[in-house]
């Protein structure tokens, strides 16, 4: 599709390219990977590799590695075509391996929109078509004006409509309306404040850390040439007697404190990045949201194909009385995406508990997740963690510090076990399981909390596990299988859980609910 061709003259059928712009997203794509082979290849150069490579041939080496990234990136845009009809899309794209995908419009799960750095100066979009089949199905478009990714979006609402109004009477037909004569209505925004503190509490730096690893070295030796330059001075102040104990406890403390706040910072950065200026709007029965800093990202959800929302709580969250809240629809066939760009999971990052509470109401009506009586696990769950989890790191723990530090090492074993089965408790008492005429609802956490809600009519099966242990004092284990996932409930008394089946899913063969 070249930029001179309007939307409306580029739906008719035929294959045809994204605009030349697209070539920025597949360069960008293809840096993306070369990063990630980078991950590999650099720690293999510092450890002598490059001793190998002549230095006279570097130059032409890194000349040849530029000029194999561009070719490869004109030629991912020169080979992509793709083809918008009446009944679907379909796209050819590969070098080498040439694939080609049939993506009906009723496959179509969500239309997402997406606006890369690089395609802000000229207002292009990456649409994103998701779908309830393979991951390796979806349909992407890059580098394709804003009218031009409005008008596919309106074909396929448009196209799902007409299959929908097959099925009704004829006095439903009259009721469809096109959606772009309906304006956004916005039920929540965040503030920059909410942003940090989402960041805060939803520290993911650890994997951050991780890809650092080949810096540790270098970042421990700066550590130990300060220590080393500061211990004359501290003799001198406090004496040689307390020096060692003073000494590296307080600087252990230190850099403990400086890694803390380093992993903050770079958190609610990133939180800021993904989420600024968000807004959740809602559209007739969609639900829309909108954020980012850098690439602004526009992902939308039927409400209808909403399968259960979940509220999180981690400890530091119920500190501060703020919510994370998911609305989750169909994963099946889908890869694992970060939080911000998945399309099946919708997130309101570091509500308070009554915005939560509006927001889930407004998707599950007369939901009450947060109040109703939940029927916990039986105690042998309890006694379940304390046998398989708590003695084998005991016994662990046990026989290293013991080892090492003698009749002390006793001292840190005790406190080991105190912990472990204060947390072993925690994690006990925290399971439930309730339900209404209406909902399912699950609880689970330990220090933190987080609660499920679905309806009844979202159940797809249900399964009942044992063993020989359960058996004896009549227990199950019940998974409750909806289309985002499944969910469990361990250690649950047998009559509880057969009661729950059966009225659940006779209630489900007698309307035959869609769950879609």
């Amino acid at each position: 599709m070249s930029e001179s061709v309007s939307a409306s003259a580029s739906m008719t059928e035929g294959w045809q390219r994204a605009s030349k712009w697209s070539v920025l997203h597949f360069l960008f794509e293809q840096l993306k990977h070369s990063v990630n082979l980078a991950f590999y290849a650099v720690p293999a150069l510092l450890l002598g590799a490059h001793n190998n490579i002549p230095e006279e041939l570097m130059p032409l080496l890194l000349l040849g590695l530029g000029v194999t990234f561009v070719v490869s990136g004109v030629l991912k845009y020169w080979f992509f075509q793709f083809t918008v009809s009446k009944t679907g899309i379909a796209i050819r794209s590969g070098v080498f391996d040439r694939t080609y995908t049939d993506l009906p419009f009723e496959r179509i799960q969500n239309v997402k929109f997406d606006q890369p750095f690089y395609f802000r100066f000229n207002d292009m979009l990456v649409v994103t078509l998701d779908t309830a089949g393979s991951a390796k199905q979806e349909a992407r478009f890059a580098g394709v004006t804003r009218d031009y990714a409005e008008a596919v979006k309106h074909t396929i609402l448009q196209a799902r409509k007409v299959l929908q109004t097959q099925t009704q009477d004829a006095s439903d037909k009259e009721a469809v309306s096109s959606e772009s004569d309906i304006s956004d209505r916005v039920i929540n925004r965040r503030s920059i404040k909410d942003l940090v503190l989402h960041g805060i509490t939803n520290n993911r730096i650890w994997i951050l850390l991780g890809a650092a690893a080949p810096f540790y070295e270098q970042g421990t030796n700066w550590v130990i040439e300060q220590m080393t330059a500061l211990r004359p001075h501290i003799e001198q102040w406090f004496g040689s007697e307390a020096v060692t104990f003073w000494y590296v406890g307080v600087m252990t403390a230190m850099v403990a404190f400086g890694l803390l706040v380093i992993m903050a910072l770079l958190s609610v950065g990133g939180s800021i990045l993904m989420y600024y200026g968000y807004t959740l709007s809602k559209r007739e029965d969609k639900y829309i949201r909108r954020s980012g800093l850098i690439n602004r990202q526009e992902v939308s959800m039927k409400h209808s194909r909403i399968q259960v929302f979940r509220m999180q709580q981690d400890w530091l969250d119920r500190l501060l009385k703020r919510v994370n809240l998911y609305f989750e629809q169909n994963v099946t066939g889908t890869q694992y995406q970060p939080e911000a760009k998945a399309t099946n999971k919708l997130l309101v990052p570091s509500v308070t508990v009554a915005e939560a509470e509006t927001l889930a109401d407004d998707v599950f009506a007369q939901q009450h997740a947060r109040h109703i009586q939940y029927t916990g696990a039986h105690v042998r769950y309890f006694w379940r963690l304390m046998f398989i989890v708590v003695l084998p790191l005991t016994l662990g723990v046990g026989s290293l510090t013991i080892g090492i530090l003698g009749a002390y090492g006793v001292l840190l074993t005790l406190a080991f076990v105190g912990c472990a089965s204060v947390v072993a408790r925690a994690c006990w008492k925290r399971w439930g399981l309730a339900h209404d005429e209406n909902y399912i609802y699950l609880r689970k956490g330990a220090f933190g909390v987080d609660y499920w809600c679905f309806p009844r009519n979202k159940l797809q099966q249900v399964a009942l596990r044992t063993n020989i242990f359960m058996k004896k004092r009549r227990l199950v284990s019940l998974d409750l299988i909806l289309a985002s996932g499944k969910l469990t409930m361990p250690y649950l008394a047998e009559e509880v859980a057969y009661a729950l089946a059966d009225h659940s899913l006779a209630e489900i063969e007698r309307d035959k609910p869609g769950w879609m």
